[in-house]
């Protein structure tokens, strides 16, 4: 019987394992067989099971700020080390200062509070004044016409003798005065007796002859040239004066109510020098 090649599928079984283990390579003597190794282990401690190892778990990965953080830490100081940036201001409105005003008020105060401090210690260290004499008492009664004379007011006369003759006049028209009325009988009334009256006659006198509020320049030019018109320029500056010291009188005008004021001027100087007027019997 012819023999087949070696690998063939006709060949016997016992050819073929025969030649499988002719290629097999041998093992050297230097490299040990694990397969040798493994089978000695395990007949060694025959029924107890190899013990697994048990692995350490590793520490959990420190955050990446954290690592960074470290990393610098352990850097060499040097120049390429860098120093941590200052934070940045906060931005918004600052401090609000204060007005200059407010300033030179408060240094002002503080000047006025060192002179006041400065006066009261001067006025401590001075001497007590001595108490000031109590004033002379008033004498009682009613003022005399001395006392009421003013001869330097204006509506006066400015001839001397005039005006030395008209408060000659006044003492002794004061003089018969009740006492009750004597601060009230002043020159100023005595004169507006006298000066009053003649204002009215002078009026009248114009209106009669029509001059009083003439209608031409004829007419006015003969107004100007009559003496009544002049007596009556000459007293009513002055009465107008006169009338302006008398408090129950200077409500009224000369000009418009010059009648009413020479009645009343009247009437109060009989007053001063007669007394009230007593009511008629039988009245109530």
């Amino acid at each position: 019987m012819a023999t087949s090649p070696a690998g063939s599928a006709s060949a016997p079984k016992g050819d073929v394992m025969q030649d499988l283990e002719v290629r097999s390579p041998t093992p050297s003597a230097g490299t040990p067989d694990l397969m040798a190794k493994v089978l000695a282990s395990a007949k060694a401690k025959p029924g107890q099971p190899s013990k697994p190892q048990i692995l350490t778990p590793r520490a959990p990965a420190p955050p990446k700020a954290e690592a960074l953080l470290e990393i610098e830490a352990r850097k060499p100081p040097g120049p390429q080390a860098k120093k941590p940036a200052a934070p940045p201001p906060l931005k918004g409105p600052g401090a609000r200062q204060a007005p200059a005003y407010v300033a030179a008020a408060a240094a002002a105060a503080a000047k006025a509070a060192a002179i006041k401090a400065a006066a009261a210690a001067k006025q401590e260290a001075a001497p007590a004044p001595a108490p000031a004499a109590p004033p002379p008492a008033a004498p009682a009664g009613p003022p005399s016409a001395a006392s009421l004379i003013d001869d330097t007011a204006p509506w006066l006369p400015e001839e001397a003798d005039r005006k030395t003759a008209f408060l000659q006049v006044f003492r002794y028209w004061h003089a018969q005065v009740r006492p009750e009325f004597a601060h009230k009988a002043r020159p100023a009334l005595l004169f507006l007796v006298t000066a009053l009256p003649v204002m009215v006659k002078a009026r009248d006198t114009l209106v009669a002859l029509d001059l009083w509020e003439p209608h031409g320049d004829q007419s006015r030019e003969k107004r100007d040239q009559h003496p009544s018109w002049k007596k009556y320029c000459e007293f009513l500056p002055r009465a107008q004066q006169a009338l302006q010291e008398l408090d129950d009188y200077r409500h009224l005008s000369l000009l418009t109510a010059l009648d009413d004021l020479n009645g009343r001027i009247i009437r109060a100087e009989k007053k001063f020098r007669e007394g009230a007027a007593e009511p008629a019997k039988g009245r109530r």
